[in-house]
């Protein structure tokens, strides 16, 4: 942590973790755009702070300030003494005049010469350009507070890139591994490789987590790609009695479905969740298209009903372990929250089967809350405890923001009807 300065400043973190910086708690804080205001108490002046990644810059970070276009007419205009802050920093301040925005009062009034201080700050391929402005009378306090909140700032040794530079690196990655195939980006952060699309949404997420364990994250998933391709090509219409004892549910975001992946077999459920069917594979699982269910001649409910019996019997194999927390009575009695203790990538999914959620019914009592943010993970909780379901409900929206594979942040009831959205409202709690 940088410094010297108060304990009791806060911290605030940038936008896509590049950075972080401390600020007095008087100061106050808003963010549009993509840049982000520090306001000194009574309007005194306003620290302005925008981040951009910039790659092989032959600019220094001098040339990336460009004084005549911020501020056209400059007086006093002198170098800061550089701090130690980043790989490369500039600063300059001065004076310029501020006149009046609309016409009739530029002619009115006299323009009136305000202090400004600027820096521009490189640390890798992210850029800070901060800009103070003094506003009204000269406060030689919110001066000094905005350099030292400045001063602050601490890069992360690891920053992560935007998605658009993220999307160019996956490109580049497949290409050098699987030179004898085409590969080309494509709309909505897809990549086409082959003939298949590899969906990098939740690839970034991943990488988010582990900056530093890209090509970790990347290559297994288009190698994975690659020999699904090579597979279907060997068998592109595979007999459903090949395959019947592996075709399972999975739940995945129906919005994302509806705008991408509409020609998979999907069916509504709850949470903003779609049923869609897979064909598990050693290493991973492909989709069942439309098109491959005429080939098969099913009907969609024929092909949930083998689904859910398929589902049930991977769990009579590797049975769901839990970690059970709660208000145990002598009577084994009380109430509980439950969480599966391993990851897998039909934990969730099992929402689906009646039985497995009679099975739950019978420790957490006849009517429970589930929170379901990915597909490895959830969590369900009593109803009898309703400051853990409070709890629950804040660390499910975190989840679904944060983890790989994410599937909803609204909580789910579970009665003896079956799933549907929780509103604690219809309950009279809220």
């Amino acid at each position: 942590m940088p410094g010297p300065f108060p304990a009791y400043w806060i911290r605030h973190a940038g936008p896509n973790r590049w950075y972080a910086l401390w600020h007095p708690p008087t100061w106050e804080v808003r963010e549009e755009n993509g840049t982000e205001s520090f306001s000194a108490p009574s309007a005194a002046g306003i620290l302005t702070i925008s981040s951009f990644w910039l790659e092989d810059c032959e600019s220094k970070v001098g040339k990336v300030i460009d004084l005549d276009r911020l501020f056209p007419q400059r007086r006093g205009v002198r170098s800061l003494q550089p701090a130690d802050i980043g790989q490369e920093i500039v600063g300059y301040e001065g004076e310029s005049p501020l006149s009046p925005g609309r016409w009739w009062q530029k002619l009115l009034h006299r323009s009136v010469w305000r202090k400004w201080r600027v820096w521009c700050i490189r640390h890798g391929d992210v850029y800070v350009l901060a800009l103070y402005l003094q506003n009204g009378d000269y406060d030689r306090e919110a001066e000094t507070l905005s350099s030292m909140i400045l001063g602050t700032l601490a890069f992360s040794p690891q920053p992560v890139c935007p998605p658009e530079v993220f999307a160019r690196r996956v490109l580049e990655l497949a290409r050098r591994n699987f030179p004898e195939l085409p590969c080309e980006p494509v709309a909505d952060f897809q990549l086409m490789l082959g003939k298949s699309e590899l969906n990098l949404f939740n690839l970034y997420r991943s990488y988010l987590n582990s900056p530093g364990q890209f090509e970790e994250i990347l290559l297994p998933a288009l190698t994975t790609m690659v020999e699904m391709q090579e597979r279907g090509r060997q068998q592109l219409n595979p007999a459903f009695d090949d395959v019947r004892e592996r075709i399972m549910p999975m739940l995945y975001p129906q919005d994302i479905w509806n705008e991408r992946f509409p020609n998979f077999i999907g069916e509504p459920w709850v949470g903003g969740l779609v049923i869609l069917y897979v064909v598990d594979e050693p290493e991973a699982y492909w989709y069942i298209r439309q098109d491959l269910l005429d080939h098969w001649g099913l009907s969609t409910d024929d092909l949930h009903d083998l689904a859910l019996q398929n589902l049930d019997r991977y769990f009579e194999l590797q049975p769901m372990e839990f970690t059970l927390a709660g208000n145990l009575t002598e009577d084994d009695t009380g109430a509980r929250l439950l969480v599966p203790i391993r990851p897998d990538a039909y934990n969730t999914v099992h929402l689906l089967s009646p039985d497995f959620r009679n099975q739950v019914r019978e420790t957490m009592g006849p009517e429970y809350i589930v929170g379901a943010p990915t597909r490895d993970f959830f969590v369900a909780v009593s109803l009898e405890l309703p400051d853990a379901v409070e709890h629950v409900r804040r660390k499910v929206e975190e989840d679904f923001r944060q983890m790989d594979y994410p599937l909803t942040e609204q909580l789910l009831f579970v009665t003896h009807d079956g799933v549907t959205e929780y509103a604690p409202w219809d309950e009279g709690e809220a």
